[in-house]
């Protein structure tokens, strides 16, 4: 068999959609726990599902024992089970992240599939696998992915419902968006709800099929709805009482409408988080909107619209603005940019086919800029210089694979092999699989500037079952899950301030341990006392900038145990 057959029984259309499952399944998944955890999401997620089990309490997440009410439960389940079957790690952290993006990857693919073909389909996997934001988001253990996920079934579902004409099979759809929205509200709260609620109510209005209401069976979605998500949150009021106030008050009301939580960024800071998070296909944007203009917007279109532009102006409106917000807008981005490239593909003129050449050419100049600042450090950001230092080998590895592929797709140009669906395919999925796994690469040494790994590593020979543990006007989420504490670290800070532990509900409620636990948060004079007081050794991660304070307060007798990146472990024996 000649070796242009056997690329084409290779990447026949019943194949491809295999292999590109395979594909995603190897990105993803590819030194999913090499890196440490990030401070401080992933190491506060990973402690708090941690916790579950250590406490046996599946009902109110707890964080340093402490009940952590900031948050629903739903993701420290999935994570606790994950730690129940394949034991407590980074991996295993990460897990549910990296299932609920392939499960977002497979929605997209079968509602691009049924609305739009299989080549729209496949495309809109590959963008949306191989954007920088939501590749990063399925490798980290946060809840946007998860949220991600959710929303993106309720859409679909949505849109499904409203097409069907059969009574049964429309009611399915629906019983599924409601789930859907359901699970979305145990995992981050209200937003689960608000994102789809939004999107549904502008495309009622602007369709004008307000008549779909009375066939969306309201009723039995709303029991749905309260049947999965009542329960867990009666339940935290119950235990305790005034969370549901300060939960829907301040964890979202004045986070969307004050500068409470310090998070408030300029009116275009989405722009920049879309241009970066879903790059290399960023650069296409503008022939997206430009294929739009020029034609009649179709109600698949419009639903596509409508699914990016309202929660992109709903956080650009909000007072607290954060990249992963606006997560949930991506999938539709990816159908939109899949449908752009394909017309792209199908155009008769060699000419109009240039675009193409734009996504690879990105992550050409990204390996260029690399490769030449593995030489040049001074040409790098201050943050990367010792990352690319570290792995500057690989990065030539890449750089020469990537090399190749861009020599065979502008070679194959020349050619005429650009009106190939097949040929332009596999050379975008060589390009990208080379660049994630690059970035997978550049994680590891990156983690480790924002993370406990290391701090835990060495304070480790120090620390046994005598010692009570103590943060020092300071706490680093990740350290108990690295530690693997079965006892509270003590937290000493003023008392006065309006977020500890990186947590406003922990500062302003300051609430107590879980049963037969002593107290945790001391104050600075409570502090001073127990160091000169207790018979019981203490141990205290302070930071280095922090240790005169700690000697003006009265404490002198310290004995330094260890360093690391700016952290001592100090004693008071």
């Amino acid at each position: 068999m000649q070796l242009k057959e056997r690329f084409n029984f290779i990447l026949a259309d019943k194949r491809l959609p295999w292999l590109l499952c395979a594909g995603c399944l190897v990105a993803i998944f590819y030194q999913l726990g090499a890196a440490a955890l990030f401070e401080p999401d992933e190491g506060r997620n990973a402690e708090r599902a941690r916790e579950i089990l250590v406490l046996d309490n599946w009902l109110i997440p707890h964080e340093n024992f402490l009940p952590a009410l900031d948050k629903p439960v739903f993701l420290y389940w999935l994570i606790a089970i994950s730690y129940k079957v394949f034991g407590i790690s980074e991996w295993s952290a990460r897990l549910p992240s990296a299932l609920a993006a392939l499960g977002c990857l497979f929605v997209l693919y079968r509602f691009a599939r049924i609305r739009w073909g299989l080549w729209e389909a496949l495309w809109a996997v590959l963008i949306l696998a191989t954007g920088v934001e939501f590749f990063i988001f399925s490798r980290i253990v946060i809840f946007d992915m998860t949220l991600t996920f959710f929303t993106t079934i309720a859409l679909c579902e949505f849109y499904s419902a409203a097409q069907a004409e059969n009574k049964n099979t429309r009611r399915r759809h629906c019983l599924l968006m409601y789930g859907a929205m359901a699970l979305a509200t145990l995992v981050k709260g209200p937003i689960g709800v608000i994102i789809p609620g939004m999107v549904f109510f502008f495309y009622l209005l602007l369709t004008r099929r307000w008549r779909l209401l009375a066939q969306m069976d309201m009723a039995i979605g709303a029991l749905v709805f309260f049947a999965i998500v009542a329960p867990w949150y009666a339940w935290a009021e119950a235990r305790n009482p005034g969370y549901l106030r300060y939960f829907l008050l301040e964890e979202n009301y004045l986070r969307f409408l004050t500068p409470h939580f310090h998070r408030t960024k300029t009116w275009y800071y989405y722009f920049l988080v879309v241009s970066a998070g879903f790059a290399p296909w960023s650069v296409l944007i503008p022939f997206i909107v430009k294929d739009f203009c020029k034609k009649a917007i179709d109600d698949r279109s419009l639903f596509l619209i409508l699914w990016i532009v309202v929660p992109f102006v709903f956080f650009t409106l909000s007072n607290s603005k954060l990249p992963h917000y606006i997560l949930p807008i991506f999938p539709a981005l990816a159908i939109l940019t899949a449908t752009a490239l394909m017309a792209i593909v199908g155009d008769a003129s060699a000419k109009s086919r240039w675009p193409l050449t734009l996504p690879l050419l990105a992550i050409g100049l990204y390996m260029v800029f690399l490769i030449v600042g593995s030489v040049w450090a001074g040409l790098l950001p201050r943050q990367i210089r010792q990352i690319v230092s570290q792995i500057g080998p690989s990065i030539w590895a890449f750089g020469v694979l990537l090399a190749v592929v861009l020599v065979i797709f502008a070679f194959a140009g020349s050619k005429g092999k650009w009106r190939e669906q097949r040929f332009v395919y596999f050379c975008y999925c060589s390009a990208a699989i080379i660049f994630l796994f690059l970035m997978g690469h550049m994680a590891v040494p990156l983690s480790y500037k924002r993370a406990a790994k290391q701090l835990a590593k060495n304070a480790a020979p120090f620390i046994n079952a005598k010692h009570q543990l103590a943060f020092y006007d300071g706490y680093l989420t990740g350290l108990p899950f690295y530690l693997r504490t079965e006892q509270p670290i003590w937290v000493v800070w003023s008392g006065k301030k309006t977020i500890i532990m990186r947590n406003i509900y922990v500062a302003r409620k300051q609430p107590p341990p879980d049963a037969g636990y002593g107290p945790v948060l001391f104050t600075f004079d409570e502090f001073t006392k127990e160091w000169k007081e207790s018979k019981q050794p203490l141990l205290v991660f302070i930071k280095d900038k922090n240790i005169s304070r700690l000697a003006e307060s009265g404490v002198v007798t310290t004995k330094t145990l260890t360093k690391t990146d700016g952290y001592s472990l100090v004693t008071n024996r």
